[in-house]
């Protein structure tokens, strides 16, 4: 019978300047060498893994590829070489393993590993060498960056990517901003605008915002001085988001960072790097412009007109961005919540076409939804049996996976032992012991490290009964203070805080859907038209199941 194959092709961020890591050029070398083979290929899954690890296993395609072998789909996996399927030798040797229990055979397009011990041993020497390249890279590539900056150079991701109000040169070897006198302007304007006020007084973000669109002053997408990305919105149609960046940004007042993310890009790392660069502003302006900001965060959330309960806590399910309270005084006042998105101006790049949703109506639903939850104990434990079951779905797959893990650290540990005799017994020179047990080592050591890893994973999907005890105890603690929040809405709003209740609001084959998760579980809580139970809704870690009707 004819085997039926799968390519498989990947690029990551390593992989800039070397040849032969395109995805077209990788599955044709693939789609080439199956043919020979006469295999019948069913699927080319080509991976853009510029933004993970490529010792990452949370890779789409690479999840594809392992699902499709578990459901005995086809019979060989063609990957172009090693370091394409990994540049981690665990992971490489894991998912082999996942794939031999599937029936499935891995073959490389570059590289003949025969299941021989000697073969077996190239392929490791192999995904050794690659996993060191990536570590290389990696810190060669960070390395060189903090150099340069240091040196008093700055990185901006290239010339068409410098900060509003500046271009990117080159100057003795380094790369500096020098100031683009148009956008210049714009950016004192700003900053006066906010700080000092124009005609009637100081504008808000949204006044500056407005008032910048309304003289059709072109930004940087608009004037073609940055290129990617994409936007939506109007020539000459500024955002509340870009005007707020620019209000906050170090760099007007003359300091630009590098790594002030962080090396990862997530807050942790090596310290940020200053480098001094021409200001637009000068510094009693800046600070005056950060002090009125905090003024305003401050006065926003002290004078509130009207009552939201979930008010910041609330993210819209197609665009992902923040939603807001909103009150539409027409001939009867309606409060609403609404995607900050929706309004022109308001975010960069993003339109996003969601409905309101009556603010009282989802309110309620939420505060009833977590009412119910503390107040019967029978039905938290219910919700809280769900999620047991459910989490042992989701755990199902790397529990199979530090299965794979356990047998290989077994089979090197097993291979040790016999090299170790074999040495005693004076069967192998001590130079090739010395080599062999070397590699053995740095296997297991890869592969205990993503054990680790996975056991961590693993961990932070259990419940244990401490854990469900403590949650009952949590929950019989707040209880006591039910009764007061029902005519205060304070107390009430202190309890949603406490819980730290998260709701996403969405819209799924027409029907309006409150998605609802707090430190005790998650509920999706469906909007349907008619007074009719709807079932609908997606997967999640269900404490309780209702329909409700919203109006509005």
């Amino acid at each position: 019978m004819t085997k039926k194959a799968v390519t498989y092709a990947r690029v990551s961020g390593d992989d800039r300047g070397n040849e032969g890591r395109n995805l077209a050029g990788q599955l044709a070398m693939c789609r080439e060498y199956a043919t020979k083979k006469g295999y019948q290929i069913i699927a080319e899954l080509a991976e853009d893994d510029r933004g993970a690890s490529g010792a990452s296993f949370e890779l789409e395609q690479l999840s594809q590829v392992l699902e499709m072998a578990r459901n005995r789909q086809y019979d060989v996996l063609v990957v172009r070489e090693i370091d394409r399927l990994s540049r981690n030798l665990a992971k490489q040797l894991i998912v082999e393993e996942e794939l031999r229990r599937a029936g499935v055979q891995i073959e490389y397009v570059l590289g003949e590993y025969p299941d021989t011990p000697e073969g077996t041993l190239m392929k490791h020497i192999r995904a050794v060498v690659a996993e060191y390249e990536r570590e290389k890279i990696r810190e060669r590539i960070e390395r060189g960056k903090r150099l340069k900056v240091k040196s008093g150079s700055v990185m901006t991701n290239g010339a068409n990517r410098s900060p509003y109000g500046y271009d990117v040169v080159e100057a003795d070897s380094k790369w500096v901003l020098e100031i683009f006198e148009p956008e210049a302007q714009i950016v004192r304007l700003i900053f006066s605008w906010y700080t000092i006020g124009f005609e009637d007084g100081r504008l808000t973000i949204r006044g500056i915002t407005r008032k910048l669109t309304d003289m059709g002053i072109p930004t940087r997408m608009d004037s073609g001085r940055q290129t990617g990305g994409y936007k939506l919105r109007k020539w000459g149609e500024w955002s509340e988001g870009q005007v707020a960046n620019i209000l906050e940004s170090e760099v007007y007042r003359g300091v630009w960072h590098y790594g002030k993310r962080g090396a990862d890009g997530r807050g942790k790392g090596k310290d940020p790097i200053a480098v001094k660069v021409p200001a637009l502003v000068n510094e009693e302006t800046w600070q005056l412009a950060q002090k009125r900001r905090e003024e305003n965060r401050l006065l926003a959330s002290r004078n509130k007109k009207y009552f939201y309960l979930l008010s910041g806590r609330l993210r819209c399910g197609h665009c992902h961005h923040s939603v807001n309270g909103e009150p539409n005084q027409g001939d009867k006042l309606r409060l609403y919540y609404r995607c900050k998105a929706t309004h022109t101006g308001h975010i960069a790049n993003v339109r996003c076409n969601a409905p309101g949703f009556s603010a009282p109506a989802v309110d309620n639903l939420v505060w009833d939804w977590v009412r119910g939850l503390l107040m019967s104990p029978e039905l938290l434990q219910e919700g809280l049996d769900a999620r047991l079951a459910e989490n042992e779905e989701r755990i199902a797959p790397l529990q199979e996976r530090l299965n794979v893990i356990d047998g290989l650290m077994e089979d090197n540990q097993a291979q040790l032992d016999r090299l170790i005799e074999l040495y005693i017994a004076g069967d192998f020179a001590k130079e090739l012991l010395l080599d062999r047990k070397k590699r053995l080592e740095t296997t297991m050591q890869s592969l205990g490290q993503e054990r680790d890893r996975l056991m961590e994973a693993i961990q932070e999907r259990i419940l244990t009964p401490d854990q469900i005890q403590n949650i009952h105890a949590f929950a019989a603690e707040i209880r006591g203070g039910l009764q007061f929040a029902e005519t205060d809405n304070a107390a009430k709003k202190e309890i949603i805080e406490t819980l730290d209740v998260r709701v996403t609001l969405s819209v799924e084959d027409g029907e309006k859907i409150v998605s609802v998760e707090c430190i005790l579980g998650e509920e999706n809580l469906g909007a349907v038209s008619t007074s009719k139970c709807s079932d609908r809704g997606r997967k999640s870690s269900r404490l309780q199941r209702r329909c409700f009707q919203i109006a509005g």
